[in-house]
């Protein structure tokens, strides 16, 4: 390695370590979380971020959640740009309308500094056994309304320079059934951020801050150029898929109808979906 150029074995080795502190935050999380949902049932997901958003290493967990932190993390990126984040900063999101999945599941992001140099994004998603709302376990068949859901909290800074904020978290405990709990595995979600922070920042020593984020770059790139490698084994066209749900939860007698198209031309996809209540009618 000779300042920012690297040599493929030294890369792979970067991301190997990138990938073994992701994995890292994944062991943290699901040791250090309080619920069953979690210590049993392993619903959660930890992730690293690239300063404008990208996925830069992910744990080997819950696949829906290591896609929907990249709009979390967005979000949170949009309220709160990197250059206005200090180290020690915690943010919060949950609400689907902003970035986020179902109520249940919470966003936690901090950034991670190396000398006092912003480097990345460490971020975890853990669906947490309730959130508030009209049933316990916050997932109510039928609710007809978000609000009827639990506690929305959009993105939200938790915590400034390594204080948190006493009423964000009164606020917090005052809306879910079980308050140890719900705080035990947030926090559980905090100490694996703080570990890639720690794991980060060695890094950042051994290879040097610039490089590093050199390399994160390069990787991004590769990626970027083994995936178009492969789309462009796939037939170029437009492919079709229709399922059905079997209900809303409300109108038990109709099933709804969900269709996905995704069209593939020149190493790239777009894809187009048609939502279950705006294409609603009985099943043939």
């Amino acid at each position: 390695m000779s300042g920012d150029r690297f040599d493929p074995i030294t890369l792979e080795v970067i991301r190997n370590r990138l990938d073994v502190i992701a994995e890292e935050m994944q062991t943290t999380l699901l040791k250090s979380s309080c619920s069953p949902i979690v210590k049993e049932g392993l619903d959660a997901s930890a992730s690293l971020f690239t300063l404008d958003g990208t996925t830069l290493a992910q744990a080997c967990a819950i696949p829906i959640h290591l896609a929907t932190l990249i709009p979390s993390v967005a979000e949170i990126r949009r309220v709160f740009p990197p250059e206005t984040m200090q180290d020690g900063d915690i943010y919060l999101l949950n609400d689907p309308y902003c970035g986020g999945t179902h109520l249940p599941d919470i966003a936690v992001v901090i950034p991670v500094f190396a000398r006092g140099r912003l480097l990345a994004l460490a971020a975890t998603m853990t669906h947490h056994q309730d959130v508030g709302g009209l049933a316990a376990g916050s997932v109510p068949t039928n609710a007809t309304e978000i609000f009827q859901e639990g506690l929305r909290i959009p993105a939200i800074r938790w915590a400034r320079r390594g204080a948190f904020d006493p009423m964000i978290t009164a606020i917090l405990r005052q809306n879910v059934r079980i308050p140890d709990i719900f705080m035990g595995d947030l926090h559980a979600q905090v100490a694996a951020c703080r570990i890639a922070c720690i794991r980060l920042q060695q890094t950042a020593e051994k290879y040097g801050h610039n490089s590093l984020m050199s390399a994160f770059g390069l990787l991004i790139e590769r990626a970027e150029t083994m995936t178009r490698a492969a789309l462009r084994e796939i037939p170029p066209g437009t492919y079709r898929h229709v399922d059905w749900l079997d209900n809303d939860g409300i109108e038990l007698d109709r099933r709804l109808r969900v269709e996905v198209a995704v069209t593939v031309a020149g190493g790239e996809t777009s894809i187009s979906t048609s939502p279950a209540r705006a294409r609603r009618r009985a099943a043939p």
